[in-house]
């Protein structure tokens, strides 16, 4: 018997029925047995419809925003035995064509709320079938030219027998995510069920996660962080609350809703990225009303120390936790933030999760690094992902077999820089392709965008190096706080204090706000176009 990453749900769908299991911003509840429902309605129309590949395995793509109907569809595809890939709902047309061909999509389930954004690619992708749904949890599926469909309303539910079906390996696919990096070109990140419930359990019981907690949603689905709100809040019968993000609403009024969605449904656990944090902060007014928040987890990006230390200032009662993983290894650190960190100007990666190994190697490859010394971060392990779809040239370049150990080790190069100290915590320095040579000199971003983040009129700021009349320059790409002006040479000189003269940026441009991508983190390829 193999423990699948839905299983944990339908087992909390009979242990608590009536609890609710997802709430919206309009008060819309869910309960644990509606939402399995639903699920196994979609899970026996895909056995209907559906076929496997030549390979044994069958992808279904997801295109919608986080909502009940949508985490129905995340459950009913696995307990299909089938794959999900969720769609990035701010794909271009070409963008959502180019995916749906090259992870070879068949069907797709997506919000009829986005049917008509997406009618031209949809309907020119050959797909077998497009299912849609609304907040009614009826799933219908219409063939790809939209000529018929068929309500799946009635279909016989029989969750009994459909949690009992024919198990199937853990190290089969759960789901996969694109991520274009640095290049700009997605690339599916392969994850197994044997990853997800790895991260899953660990984090369950790492955070104390219980039926009482109410977890409040921000990642997309095609984020890493969403595996965390869904799974993690409905394998203990908690509840999930879910705000419609969509782009349509004005920045600061969907920051403002989302807050006090946040402190009216009594949320105890948010997991975001340090950019939506600090939107939330200074857009939202987060903390300025009290809320029910024990524990804040934040990953995908580093967070400014000072403006760190500004949200715990304002929520000294909220445990802070840094989060560290590429979407490929899933979470492989953790670290409780403290005060001590704070005064330090340095925040630990920390320690590695259960199952999970983390080596610091040198620039060669061909040894371990000695305390302090930085060198990149492998990682094996339960989490790690198998693999690139389709792309065995770029899993390879990416795994590297451990010379330093007397039995086989495969490890995977996250492409990330750190050291470990004397007392053996981790710390991060930056990645691969956020380091450059700027006129023969070595420049990080991420050293320099500490030093910015002490800029009191600075509500964010992120650097770019761009070539400029044949030349690298240092790019100060920023926003201002509510009511604040920028003056250059105060700024400066506070940046002459922490840097040295070459690392001062040669230009500093201004926005409402920085450009932000579907997960919350800032969009430096945005800023460079």
């Amino acid at each position: 018997m193999y423990k699948l990453l839905q299983d944990s749900f339908y087992d909390c769908a009979r242990k608590y029925p009536h609890n609710a299991a997802i709430v919206d911003e309009h008060g819309c509840v869910t309960s644990y047995q509606q939402l399995s429902d639903a699920s196994v309605r979609l899970m026996e129309l895909l056995l209907r419809i559906s076929c496997d590949t030549p390979s044994g395995r069958t992808f279904i793509g997801i295109l919608s925003h986080v909502n009940a109907p949508a985490v129905a569809a995340v459950l009913g595809i696995l307990e299909s035995r089938k794959t999900y890939v969720p769609l990035d709902t701010l794909y271009s047309d070409s963008q959502l064509a180019k995916v749906i061909k090259t992870t070879g999509l068949e069907i797709v389930v997506v919000d009829r709320s986005l049917l008509k954004k997406f009618h031209k690619p949809l309907l020119e992708c050959g797909l077998q079938a497009i299912i849609t749904f609304d907040t009614d949890l009826i799933f219908e599926v219409q063939d790809a030219k939209h000529q018929s469909s068929t309500p799946c309303r009635t279909i016989k539910h029989q969750v009994a027998n459909a949690t009992k079906s024919s198990r199937f390996p853990s190290d089969d696919l759960a789901y996969i995510l694109h991520t274009s990096g640095s290049t700009g070109e997605p690339k599916g990140i392969m994850l197994s069920h044997r990853n997800a419930t790895t991260f899953v359990d660990w984090m369950s019981a790492e955070f104390q996660i219980t039926e009482s907690d109410r977890v409040m949603s921000r990642a997309p689905l095609k984020f890493d962080l969403s595996v965390f709100d869904i799974f993690n809040t409905l394998s203990v019968g908690a509840t999930l609350i879910c705000y419609d993000w969509n782009s349509e609403r004005e920045g600061d009024v969907k920051h403002t809703e989302y807050v006090r969605l946040l402190e009216r449904e009594h949320a105890t656990i948010l997991y975001t990225t340090p950019s939506t944090l600090i939107t939330l902060r200074e857009k939202g007014n987060l903390f300025s009303s009290s809320n029910h928040l024990r524990t804040i987890m934040y990953a995908g990006e580093p967070f400014p120390v000072a403006k760190l230390a500004e949200i715990m200032l304002a929520a000294p009662n909220t445990k802070v936790a840094n989060i560290y993983g590429p979407t490929e290894t899933n979470i492989v650190t953790y670290h409780w933030v403290t005060h001590d960190d704070l005064k330090n100007n340095v925040i630990p990666l920390g320690r590695t999760v259960d199952d999970t190994e983390i080596i610091v190697v040198s620039e060669d490859g061909k040894r371990e690094c000695e305390p302090n010394e930085i060198g990149e971060l492998w990682c094996r392990g339960g989490t790690v992902t198998p693999g690139y779809l389709n792309r065995p040239d770029l899993t390879s370049s990416c795994q590297a077999d451990s010379p330093f150990h007397p039995y086989p080790a495969k490890y995977w190069k996250t492409g990330d820089y750190g050291y470990r100290d004397e007392h053996g915590l981790l710390y991060y320095r930056g990645r691969k392709d956020h380091m450059y040579k700027v006129n023969g000199y070595r420049v990080e971003t991420g050293e320099i965008e500490e030093a910015l983040a002490k800029v009191p009129s600075f509500y964010e700021s992120c650097i770019t190096i761009e070539d400029r009349g044949g030349k690298k320059q240092i790019v100060c790409h920023y926003s201002l706080k509510t009511n604040m002006a920028f003056d250059i040479r105060a700024a400066t000189n506070i940046l002459r204090s922490e840097l040295q003269s070459f690392k001062i940026p040669s230009a500093f441009i201004e926005y409402d706000e920085l450009p932000k991508t579907s997960s919350g983190k800032i969009d430096r390829m945005r800023l460079q176009e």
